[in-house]
């Protein structure tokens, strides 16, 4: 990365499976390049602190309880508004001293029936009805893009301080740090070549059984149970 890391950044494996259909896409057709592009472009400002998002999210029914998220946004054509949005989680260092986490958690298009906001509430075992007491700490306040910069910057600045307090903002099982030895982020997507040693990414893959894969709906949401 060209710019000095603040944040540590976690990929969930299918935030990994999404950066993967890009660049496949990519390869298949020129015109995926430019967004390939935007997404590691953003991926790497998210690791430097060059950006903190767009805004926060919230609650709304449909679409779950997200209130400990945010949404950054991304275009696939540049002559057109960003469609495309990657939504990510603050999180505390894991130890004193070390960096902050920036939880990537899904890049998908802003609309359809299998939008961002789907696959980012069932990535986080999260029901689109429901809310989740424990997220009352990050206000009540629904989801807009609204206002000007600076009060979207101010929201997103007091989030981050409370996610960075609560113990109880950990990442899911399944995310791994990011290291690129020698190499910027579009390593992670970058096939092989004659010399893979050189440039490779790294997962931090601590021992155990990788977390069981459930995907009950082409979205991937769970089974709703009354009072979660």
């Amino acid at each position: 990365m060209s710019g000095r890391p603040t944040y540590e950044l976690l990929l969930t494996h299918k935030f990994v499976d999404d950066l993967r259909r890009l660049a496949a896409d990519a390869r298949r057709d020129p015109t995926q390049v430019f967004l390939r592009q935007q997404v590691l472009r953003q991926i790497e400002q998210l690791s430097t602190g060059a950006t903190d998002g767009h805004h926060a999210l919230g609650y709304e029914p449909g679409k779950g309880d997200l209130r400990d998220c945010v949404v950054g946004y991304v275009q696939s054509d540049p002559e057109r508004k960003a469609d495309y949005r990657l939504v990510f989680r603050e999180i505390a260092s894991a130890e004193s001293g070390d960096l902050p986490r920036r939880e990537l958690l899904a890049v998908r298009p802003r609309h359809g029936p299998n939008n961002i906001y789907a696959h980012t509430g069932a990535r986080l075992d999260r029901h689109p009805s429901d809310r989740h007491p424990g997220l009352n700490r990050f206000g009540d306040r629904p989801a807009n893009s609204g206002g000007s910069e600076a009060i979207r910057q101010a929201e997103l600045d007091t989030k981050r301080a409370i996610a960075h307090a609560w113990t109880g903002q950990q990442p899911l099982t399944s995310s791994r740090p990011l290291t690129l030895v020698n190499a910027p982020p579009h390593a992670l997507t970058t096939p092989p070549t004659r010399h893979p040693s050189t440039i490779r990414p790294t997962f931090h893959t601590p021992p155990g059984p990788r977390p069981p894969r459930t995907r009950p709906a082409p979205t991937g949401w769970p089974t709703h149970t009354t009072g979660r």
